[in-house]
């Protein structure tokens, strides 16, 4: 999970990094976002964005399944938490397509000259990221809550993760949870993919428990 959080996190960073560039604000006019949009350079870094945002989408979906799993082995018990973990991965996942499509649409909008259209679409593109912030809330709070549910992974990620989730939604400070979330997903990769049952050595010839009480011997 380390190496796929770890992927994640350099996509996003490099499509709302250096990638972003100077974009037309929410209150720009029609004509100066056609103006931006329009040119084939500017085109061609959102087309480009894009595309790394859907590969993103698609390794988190990897990791949220890899963690629901994980958390349940952890848990040892029935728990419902692994699973509201995983429904906020997929919330995010979908929140993020509709935003991809918006973005497709503004800069088709602005190819074909559509000033109001891309008016609309940019304005929209600019404050669409309340899907984005509670999906990550709800994916660190769970995943927070399932650990510190008499987890045998460390506490202090279960800590971690519900402090991200509560600054998700915390107003003015989500950015900072969005921030931070990102690289969560790289941290607890690791964290959790090394603490999971079945990771941890065993001394020679003991036993291995398989569930319900049922061993069997090394030797």
């Amino acid at each position: 999970m380390g190496p796929v959080g770890i992927a994640i996190l350099a996509l996003i960073f490099v499509v709302f990094g250096p990638l972003s560039g100077n974009t037309p604000g929410e209150n720009a006019s029609g004509a100066t976002v056609v103006s931006y949009w329009s040119t084939s350079t500017h085109q061609d870094v959102g087309w480009l964005s894009i595309y790394m945002v859907g590969l993103a989408l698609a390794l988190l979906l990897v990791w949220a399944t890899q963690l629901r799993t994980i958390l349940r082995d952890a848990e040892g018990r029935p728990s419902f938490l692994p699973n509201v973990a995983f429904a906020g991965g997929i919330i995010f996942v979908a929140g993020t397509v509709v935003t991809g499509i918006d973005h497709m649409v503004l800069i088709v909008a602005a190819h074909n000259h559509q000033a109001g259209i891309a008016q609309t679409a940019n304005f929209i593109d600019q404050n669409n990221y309340l899907p984005l912030l509670f999906g990550l809330s709800l994916l660190t709070l769970a995943t927070g809550a399932a650990i510190l549910n008499r987890s045998s992974l460390p506490k202090w990620l279960g800590w971690v993760s519900v402090v991200l989730g509560v600054l998700c939604v915390a107003g003015p400070l989500s950015f900072f949870g969005l921030i931070g979330s990102g690289v969560w997903l790289a941290v607890a990769g690791f964290v959790v993919g090394y603490h999971q049952p079945g990771t941890e050595s065993r001394p020679a010839g003991a036993p291995q428990t398989l569930g319900a009480g049922q061993t069997v011997s090394s030797s």
